[in-house]
C-alpha cells in the first residue's frame, strides 16, 4: 500500500483550493476552539490523532516562523469577537514550579501580547503575587484572583474582558470561575471533570467520514478505531470483564483492516482512561486477556490520575506504532493550531520507549519542528525519519479541532465505533 504521507501530500497538491474550501465551510458552521493541540502517530500506512489538548502547553516548542502565525490568528480570532476583548487572563495549571511550563506560559503571554492585547497571568490558589522565572530564565508573574459579583479580576485590579484557560481542570471547574460575565475559552464544560475522550473521537470519526467521501479517501487510515466501556473499578477488579470484551472488539475491527491492506503487523490498544491527561492511566495491550491478568501495582496505576482524581471510565484506542525518530529516540508529531488553522509543531520524543509505546511517559522531551520549509535558528534538531510533513500533519490537526468545535457546540450523534 502508499505511504500514507505520501497519499496525503498528493491529494493536498491536487486539490488543496478545494480541501481548504471544505475546511472553511466545516470552520465557518461551528467555531473552532480557540486553541488546541493534537498528538499524532504515523505508522507509514496510517496517521491518525490519538489524543486532542483543548488547553495546551509546548507553545515554547514552536518555531519562529510558527509563531507569527499564532500571532496573526490570535489576533484575528479576537478581533471577531463581540466586543472584541482588550484585556485577557490566563489561568494557568495550579502547581506552575515546572521550568518547562513556565516558559510555555511565558510565550503564550508574548504571542496573546503581540495580538495588541493586554494580558496578565492569574493562580487560582495563589493568595499573594507570585515571581516566577522559566526554563530560559523568563519572568512569570501570577497574581491572586478576586471576585466581585459575577466579575473576575486579578488582585491588582487588572479586570479581563476574556478569561484564557490553561488549565485542564481535571479536579473540577472552580466555583470562583462559574457564572461569570467575562467570556471564558475554552468553555469550563470543556475540562476534563467533564470532557470525554470518547465524545471527542467519536466527533473526529464524523468528520473523517464526511472528509473521506468528498475526497475519496478510507477513513482508517487517518483515524484510530476505538471502544468505550461504562463504569470500571480497578482496585476493586470489577468492570474489567467489560474492559477486556472491548479490546477484543477493536483487536478483531483493526486484524480485518490489516488483512484487507495485507498488513503483517501485530494489532495492539491502548487502555486509556476516558479524561484527564499527563499520559496518567494508560497501558497498552495486545490481548483483553491481559486485563484479566494484570497485577495490584498496574490496577493502581490505572485507577488514579492527575490530582489524585479517580479513573472510572476506559477508552480503548487503536495502537499505531509510530516510526518517526528524532535524534535516535523514538518521536510523535504535535501539532498546534489556533482558531482550527494549524500554525507549527513539535516532536516528543521519548529515549526510554519503543515505537509500539506511550510517549508520553517520564523520560519524554520535545525536539522542534520544521514547518513549511521554515527552520530558523531554534529549530537545529534533525528529523531522521523523514522531510518536513507539516502539511500534511496540519491537515489532520485541522480535522481533529473540526471534531473539538462539535463537542463544544453539539450536533453530535454520541455512539461508539465499535
Amino acid at each position: 500500500m502508499p505511504a500514507i504521507i505520501t497519499l496525503l501530500d498528493n491529494l493536498l497538491r491536487e486539490r488543496r483550493a478545494d480541501i481548504e474550501d471544505w475546511l472553511h465551510a466545516k470552520r465557518s458552521n461551528r467555531h473552532p476552539l480557540i486553541y488546541s493541540s493534537v498528538d499524532l502517530r504515523h505508522s507509514g500506512f496510517k496517521l491518525a490523532p490519538v489524543d486532542t489538548n483543548l488547553f495546551p502547553a509546548g507553545f515554547n516548542n514552536l518555531s519562529p516562523a510558527a509563531k507569527k502565525r499564532a500571532v496573526r490568528l490570535m489576533r484575528d480570532r479576537l478581533g471577531e469577537m463581540q466586543p472584541a476583548p482588550k484585556r485577557v487572563l490566563i489561568i494557568p495549571e495550579n502547581h506552575t514550579r515546572n521550568l518547562y511550563y513556565l516558559e510555555n506560559l511565558a510565550v503564550l503571554a508574548e504571542l496573546i501580547s503581540a495580538a495588541n492585547v493586554e494580558v496578565r497571568v492569574g493562580n487560582l490558589v495563589a493568595t499573594e503575587p507570585l515571581v516566577l522565572a522559566s526554563a530560559s530564565g523568563k519572568p512569570v508573574s501570577e497574581l491572586p484572583l478576586k471576585r466581585q459579583g459575577n466579575v473576575l479580576a486579578t488582585s491588582d485590579g487588572f479586570t479581563p474582558d476574556l478569561i484564557l484557560l490553561n488549565n485542564d481542570l481535571t479536579s473540577g471547574a472552580p466555583e470562583i470561575l462559574e457564572g461569570l460575565t467575562q467570556a471564558v475559552e475554552p468553555p469550563l464544560k470543556m475540562g476534563w471533570y467533564s470532557r470525554r475522550k470518547s465524545e471527542h473521537f467519536r466527533a473526529y470519526e464524523e468528520i473523517t467520514r464526511e472528509f473521506a467521501e468528498s475526497f475519496g479517501l478510507d477513513p482508517w487510515l487517518i483515524s484510530a478505531a476505538f471502544h468505550r466501556c461504562g463504569v470500571v473499578n480497578f482496585e476493586e477488579r470489577t468492570g474489567i470483564e467489560c474492559v477486556a470484551l472491548g479490546v477484543e472488539k477493536v483487536l478483531h475491527s483493526v486484524r480485518r483492516k490489516y488483512a484487507e491492506y495485507g498488513l503483517s503487523e501485530t494489532p495492539y490498544a491502548y487502555v486509556k482512561a476516558d479524561s484527564g491527561t499527563y499520559g496518567m492511566g494508560v497501558m497498552t495491550v495486545t490481548s483483553g486477556d491481559e486485563l484479566l491478568e494484570i497485577n495490584k501495582k498496574t490496577r493502581n496505576k490505572m485507577g488514579m490520575i492527575k490530582e489524585g482524581t479517580r479513573n472510572t471510565e476506559v477508552i480503548i484506542q487503536e495502537g499505531i506504532p509510530t516510526i518517526d525518530k528524532a535524534q535516535g529516540a523514538t518521536a510523535e508529531p504535535m501539532i498546534y493550531a489556533i482558531d482550527g488553522v494549524p500554525v507549527g509543531g513539535a516532536y516528543r520524543i521519548n529515549d526510554t520507549r519503543d515505537a509500539l509505546s506511550n510517549l508520553n511517559a517520564s523520560g519524554m522531551r520535545f525536539v522542534g519542528m520544521c514547518d513549511q520549509g521554515e527552520c530558523g535558528e531554534e529549530v537545529k534538531e534533525k528529523v531522521e525519519t523523514t522531510e518536513c510533513n507539516f502539511g500534511v500533519y496540519g491537515l489532520i490537526a485541522a480535522l481533529a479541532a473540526l471534531a473539538a468545535g462539535r463537542e463544544v457546540y453539539g450536533g453530535l450523534d454520541i455512539g461508539f465505533s465499535i
